[in-house]
């Protein structure tokens, strides 16, 4: 079979399917079996596929057609023009979280500030390390510190896996443990702590807390058929989707002062629907001085910025 002889065959089978995406689907599926990209496949139209090709190629559409996303198909998503390797322990990057490292970005190249970031659930890593590649390559803002926690060690092998691919495993200090309470046990090693005896200087000027944590309710899981293939550990978080968020902001309450004394904020990606409750929350557990809440693409609350007044001693 021929290339555009298989994909119209592939596409009127998904069409069929009602999956909306038929069309860059089944491009995708094909591009990752031929190791060609996209515009190859219009570029070579009458290009002659091996058997091999076409089963294995077969063999995913069939998979699509019952539901999986490409994602874990091809087993790698774009995030921020970088390719991730995902599998099935993690979350798939979505472009609506691409508004976190947007506003960090602008920050960043805008006071060329370096400041110490954390990345609470990191997953796949895709924030911290498209974080990392950027302000500290490709902006160059040198001194800036990267550090990302998980509770699961096989997804932190994954976030570790794609920090070496785009070449910042270096730069990024991954712990294993429950949000920030790896953080807080290691901050002996932390470089934005204050010294205990009150001398020398705090190495960063702040610290920026990003946090995609689990946001979803039973409900909307169970109406949500496109997610059944993604982990649950990564998307329920209790009755109203804030579990995970208020057990992060009773953590950031209770720290000790002497690890701290820089201005720190913290960005939290939100449902739409969870905006006056995690307001809230906020104001309750972290008497927070400002609270942003941003729209991602279609117009729709997704993040949550709150600048915080830790304690002093």
């Amino acid at each position: 079979m021929i290339i555009n002889q298989i994909l119209e065959e592939a596409i009127k089978k998904l069409s069929n399917k009602k999956i909306l995406s038929a069309h860059l689907d089944a491009e995708i599926l094909l591009s990752h079996i031929i190791k060609k990209p996209r515009e190859y496949l219009l570029a070579h139209p009458e290009k002659k596929l091996t058997q091999k090709q076409v089963s294995s190629f077969k063999f995913q559409v069939s998979r699509r057609l019952k539901g999986e996303p490409v994602a874990y198909i091809t087993g790698h998503k774009e995030f921020y023009g970088l390719d991730f390797f995902v599998d099935k322990n993690v979350l798939i990057p979505r472009q609506e979280t691409e508004l976190m490292v947007d506003e960090i970005m602008e920050q960043g190249t805008r006071n060329k500030e370096q400041g110490t970031i954390i990345d609470i659930g990191t997953g796949s890593g895709c924030i911290i390390i498209t974080l990392a590649k950027n302000l500290n390559s490709k902006f160059k803002i040198q001194n800036s510190k990267f550090f990302a926690t998980d509770i699961s060690k096989p997804v932190l092998a994954i976030a570790r896996k794609n920090a070496k691919l785009h070449n910042v495993h270096k730069d990024i200090k991954f712990f294993q443990g429950d949000l920030l309470k790896p953080i807080i046990n290691n901050f002996s090693k932390f470089p934005g702590r204050a010294p205990r005896s009150g001398a020398g200087k705090i190495q960063n000027s702040k610290l920026i807390i990003t946090a995609n944590l689990p946001y979803l309710t039973p409900a909307q899981i169970k109406n949500s058929p496109s997610i059944k293939y993604e982990p649950k550990l990564a998307l329920s978080a209790g009755a109203d989707g804030l579990k995970y968020y208020r057990k992060l902001f009773k953590q950031i309450k209770n720290v000790s002062c002497s690890m701290f004394r820089v201005p720190c904020f913290v960005l939290c990606e939100i449902d739409p629907s969870q905006t006056t409750k995690i307001k809230q929350l906020i104001n309750k557990e972290l008497l927070s001085s400002q609270i942003q809440i941003k729209k991602d693409l279609r117009g729709l609350n997704r993040m949550v910025i709150c600048s915080i007044n830790l304690r002093q001693d």
